[in-house]
């Protein structure tokens, strides 16, 4: 089975697995668990030049890191702040920017991660991944959230509602708020300021728009990003790629 790049997306959640890469600084929202499946591991560097090599590590979000995974298959799972897991696993962090895990025996099946890579997972069992793989780092312990559901409720009206985009105020006319309170609740319980993540979901619809072949000028246009420059700029930002290398190296599944 041949494995290659594959990015998996729902919607408070993705997948990234390649067969190896080199990305240069990125700083995403959500928080991210790393995997190397080759005994090489990976190197997270930072903004100052500092580099570690690892087998498996924890990322918290908005932390600034290069990544160089030329000589290991990697998997990334990556928990947006509308997912249970992205606020377990800050928990699990606590003050840890980068915190190195070890994963329980048998948590990382060798035919499960191959045909994860040759894309013949069905949805079910790449969901599943999500939900077992933070569980079984070692000292992790499932915790109480506190969440809102005019914070959710916003948060998804975001991303259903795209190309559209309503106004901060217009959002919380919705759920009964003031522009200045639903900021300050969207920070409090999603640990994102509103417009970042208003740009996040924005960048993920035009990864989307990409894989599916359309012009960066109208992906650009449609997903509220000045020009195809900007555009370009986000991504390599968010995910340490350009839109050439996902048009011609990776494969985009919506689930």
């Amino acid at each position: 089975m041949h494995f290659r790049n594959h990015l998996y997306v729902w919607d408070d959640r993705f997948i990234y697995v390649t067969p190896g890469m080199v990305s240069e600084v990125t700083q995403r929202h959500t928080v991210t668990l790393l995997i190397a499946l080759d005994p090489a591991g990976f190197v997270l560097g930072d903004t100052d030049g500092q580099q570690q090599r690892y087998q498996a590590a924890l990322i918290a979000r908005h932390r600034a890191r290069s990544l160089d995974a030329s000589q290991t298959r990697l998997l990334s799972i990556n928990f947006d702040p509308q997912s249970y897991e992205h606020h377990a696993l800050s928990h699990f962090l606590g003050e840890h920017q980068v915190r190195a895990v070890i994963l329980q025996p048998g948590a990382i099946d060798a035919s499960t991660m191959q045909r994860l890579g040759a894309g013949q997972l069905d949805s079910a069992a790449l969901f599943r991944l999500t939900t077992t793989l933070p569980r079984a780092i070692s000292g992790y312990q499932p915790v109480t959230i506190n969440l809102d559901m005019r914070a959710l409720h916003v948060a998804q009206k975001v991303k259903k509602e795209l190309p559209l985009t309503s106004t901060v105020a217009e959002l919380a006319s919705d759920v009964g708020l003031s522009a200045d309170r639903l900021s300050h609740l969207f920070s409090a319980k999603l640990g994102i300021p509103i417009k970042s993540y208003i740009l996040w979901s924005r960048m993920r619809r035009a990864v989307q728009l990409i894989a599916q072949g359309e012009p960066l000028s109208a992906v650009a246009y449609d997903a509220g990003f000045s020009d195809s420059a900007h555009l370009t700029r986000t991504i390599r930002q968010f995910f340490g790629l350009t839109p050439s290398f996902i048009i011609k190296n990776m494969q985009v599944h919506m689930l």
